[in-house]
């Protein structure tokens, strides 16, 4: 299996603290894979190197054997990384199908002039993004809200709108920050079930912080642990589950 994600030796410094010390992981091709620690321990850090809003201090990240050093956070969507956020960052006044469409932005082939005096080639980019946007929501039987505004959807309907956003891009790799966060039981099943629709569906990468155990052992292939900015485990869910330095890091250090 091909790496489409490769760390190296990750680090990062904020006033002469490391947030993120000597972080190493792989994520290979149609793979999901979890990134967990406890609260602080570094895991948006991680995701804010990955997509350019830091720059690391030292250490290489490459996206299918591309070394993205320099590049910024747009330069990193157009090379395949996308991400979802802990808060929910919808335009929430407008439709469904514009939060889409919106997406699709940054791969329209038509000009600024085309757009201002709405030549033909502008409606023909936009028709096919509108038929791009209603095929990503039918996957995910989202049609039906195609016209409602997001901020009425339910909760978990606008999580998978932002996970939906992000596919618009056509990433390489999906990075989900806690896309778990306020649901119930029953939504976070369904999660599940997306998730695993989107990495068969669009043969793409996953790496996904969460804090909920019961999706990250039901999914994922693999998971790093975090703790103070440094990994102390890696393995899988049945390896993680039994590591004695990870129980540690969560429930701490039992007294004798």
């Amino acid at each position: 299996m091909s790496n489409v994600l490769k760390c190296e030796h990750l680090r990062v410094v904020f006033g002469g603290l490391a947030a993120v010390s000597d972080f190493n992981i792989e994520v290979g091709e149609n793979q999901i894979v979890g990134l967990i620690g406890p609260n602080g321990a570094g895991k948006t850090t991680v995701f804010n190197l990955l997509t350019g809003v830091y720059s690391p201090t030292s250490g290489v990240i490459t996206l299918c054997d591309k070394d993205l050093a320099g590049m910024s956070t747009i330069a990193r969507s157009h090379e395949g990384i996308a991400r979802t956020f802990q808060n929910i960052r919808l335009f929430k006044d407008m439709s469904v199908i514009d939060n889409v469409m919106n997406s699709f932005n940054n791969r329209m082939s038509y000009s600024i002039a085309h757009a201002m005096l709405r030549l033909p080639k502008y409606w023909k980019e936009e028709e096919k993004a509108r038929e791009k946007a209603m095929n990503l929501l039918h996957v995910f039987n989202m049609e039906r809200y195609a016209h409602e505004a997001a901020g009425n959807l339910p909760y978990g309907s606008q999580r998978r709108l932002e996970i939906i956003r992000a596919l618009a891009t056509n990433p390489k790799l999906l990075l989900l920050d806690e896309p778990a966060a306020g649901m119930n039981p029953a939504e976070t099943d369904n999660l599940m079930e997306t998730i695993g629709k989107i990495r068969d569906a669009y043969h793409i990468s996953i790496l996904l912080i969460e804090h909920d155990m019961s999706l990250v052992m039901g999914i994922c292939e693999q998971i790093t642990v975090l703790n103070f900015g440094e990994v102390i485990a890696q393995g899988t869910p049945e390896q993680i589950q039994k590591d004695p330095v990870v129980i540690e890091a969560y429930l701490g250090k039992r007294r004798d």
